[in-house]
């Protein structure tokens, strides 16, 4: 799964020790940490299309790579995982079992070298489903007797089970992931989450949707969702989504299938105003037109807010701005204002 870039990392970024990325979910949490003088950025970054993270470092430098983390409700002695970098002079990806103690990353099992800006093939090494080591604890079905949802025991003594949940009519229509069920299936229990029923609320992690057992879609969740990315079935990405409060989106961006972008909602913190932004390509694949709208949710377009008009080559040829007082101007392909 991949951890997502620190909420620290911008007031770390010039310590010795920086805070790169973090992970988890409210039973347990991973953080981890780079240990080095390097005052460079080191780019944490999430891909979620491969469902990895990624660093970048100096090939002349050498670092320590620290994954704390925090099992259950005590937060005060994290196990830790160590693993030493040093001449690392080629691109390379490694799967990372959390494990106890210190290593150096060139000699752990799953670690390779690839072609440089090359994305990690993680399909190439045989994959465990993490549900075959877990205890099945309970099984609900529909009226119908297919399978709705299979428990799967991931503590014995904290109420957070892995679950999968199927579509009453096709198994292959599943999603899987986390979820945080108080005595859900205790009948005497104060606060029941029976087993048949499925609060948003209970879910933690990365959600993964699949649809003839193709994943076509994951959310992040922590309660509430708080990402989500759809693929086509071609495997290209087609939406990414990252909501704030109230499940509200933040900003989102929807995908051509080609990779163009087709639309995205933006908000500004600084202003409160959010506009979604539509674009226009040629047949021959040229960006035409950008129309920009005020939009409040998301979702509605509340009036044209500018509209921008481009050459075949690219560059801006119109821009036509709707807030406040109306103006348009015209460049010439040199990028100078064009006088009338």
């Amino acid at each position: 799964m991949p951890m997502l870039p620190s909420v620290y990392y911008g007031t770390s970024i010039d310590q010795k020790t920086k805070s790169v990325l973090q992970s988890g979910s409210y039973y347990s949490t991973i953080y981890a940490y780079v240990n080095s003088p390097d005052n460079a950025h080191l780019m944490p970054q999430s891909n979620h299309l491969l469902q990895s993270s990624s660093l970048q470092f100096n090939p002349n430098l050498d670092y320590e790579l620290v994954f704390l983390r925090y099992d259950g409700m005590n937060r005060n002695t994290p196990d830790s995982m160590i693993i030493k970098i040093s001449k690392l002079d080629q691109d390379s990806q490694v799967i990372l079992d959390f494990k106890k103690g210190n290593f150096t990353l060139k000699k752990m099992k799953l670690f390779e070298n690839i072609k440089t800006n090359v994305d990690p093939d993680f399909r190439s090494i045989e994959k465990i489903d993490f549900k075959n080591t877990l205890k099945l604890d309970s099984t609900a079905n529909f009226k119908n007797g297919k399978k709705k949802a299979k428990y799967y025991i991931v503590s014995e003594n904290y109420p957070l089970y892995y679950v999968q949940e199927f579509d009453s009519v096709n198994p292959g229509s599943y999603s899987q992931d986390f979820r945080l069920l108080q005595n859900y299936n205790s009948p005497v229990a104060m606060i029941r989450q029976p087993v048949w029923a499925n609060l948003e609320s209970t879910k933690y992690g990365y959600w993964e949707y699949f649809e003839n057992d193709k994943r076509i879609k994951h959310e992040l969740w922590a309660s509430v969702r708080q990402q989500k990315f759809e693929w086509y079935p071609s495997g290209r990405l087609k939406s990414e989504t990252f909501l704030g409060q109230a499940n509200k989106p933040m900003t989102y961006k929807y995908y051509l299938e080609n990779g163009d972008l087709k639309e995205e909602f933006q908000t500004q913190s600084a202003t409160q105003k959010s506009s979604i932004k539509t674009y226009k390509y040629s047949i021959q694949g040229a960006l035409i037109l950008i129309n920009t709208y005020n939009s409040s949710n998301g979702i509605t377009k509340q009036g044209l807010r500018k509209r921008e008009i481009f050459y075949p080559s690219g560059k801006l040829k119109m821009e036509e701005n709707y807030g406040g007082t109306y103006t348009i101007k015209y460049y010439n392909e040199d990028g100078t204002e064009r006088v009338n």
